[in-house]
């Protein structure tokens, strides 16, 4: 028998058979798992036993097996999230090239990510993810997830920045986080609200509010001290 050919299930779906296939089914099961549980319960509070019990698998070192340490686990669930938000940051980000509206560049950073949720439908747990992984302090999603969102990120970042009024160092990195929790804590609110009612969050609004809130905020005047 070719255990590489995968077989008939009722319905005409197709079940994965090989070995390569189960495997990434696995993976991709544990990591939909701790996304939920973690975003649910915080990263403290959740085990690898009680990952690997909730995915209905019986070998307690499946997580190690098929995905590797705790870091690697929040980098892979992080990461699955971070390809598409990237790729529309990077459409968003050269459609903003060149203007004077800063709130155009505000906008190619936020609304990449408040379109994502929407595409992730209800219930959702990435922005409850990141909220908890913006504040854990054994684990700082940050500057990583910056990272793996990529150059057009930080070349969105810099354009904000260009319309910010002129700040101390402090105070500039103060707006900056202020900002982007802003963002995070606001659409994980957003996020567990639709997950309670089972009515889908309005991203759209969420996106455009956040936008216009980010924007005034990063062009706030400076008062002396």
């Amino acid at each position: 028998m070719d255990t590489d050919t995968p077989s008939r299930v009722p319905g005409d779906r197709l079940r994965p058979t090989s070995r390569r296939e189960q495997a990434e089914a696995t993976r991709a099961l544990l990591l939909r798992t701790a996304e939920r549980l973690f975003a649910e319960f915080g990263l403290a509070q959740v085990s690898n036993r009680q990952i690997v019990e909730a995915a209905g698998q019986a070998n307690n070192s499946a997580l190690t097996y098929h995905v590797g340490t705790r870091a690697d686990l929040l980098d892979a669930i992080a990461r699955a999230h971070a390809e598409p938000i990237a790729r529309r940051t990077r459409e968003m980000v050269e459609a903003a090239r060149g203007s004077t509206r800063p709130r155009d560049h505000v906008a190619s950073l936020v609304l990449p990510y408040t379109e994502h949720l929407a595409a992730l439908g209800n219930p959702s747990w990435f922005a409850r993810f990141t909220a908890q992984t913006s504040t854990d302090p054994a684990y700082s999603a940050g500057p990583r997830s910056e990272l793996m969102l990529g150059p057009h990120h930080q070349e969105g970042l810099a354009a904000v920045w260009e319309h910010a009024p002129d700040l101390p160092p402090r105070e500039a990195a103060l707006r900056g986080r202020t900002m982007r929790l802003a963002v995070i804590h606001t659409c994980a609110e957003q996020e567990r609200a639709a997950a309670d009612s089972g009515t889908p969050a309005d991203w759209a609004l969420v996106g455009g509010a956040l936008t216009d809130a980010v924007t005034g905020l990063l062009l706030a005047p400076r008062h002396p001290r």
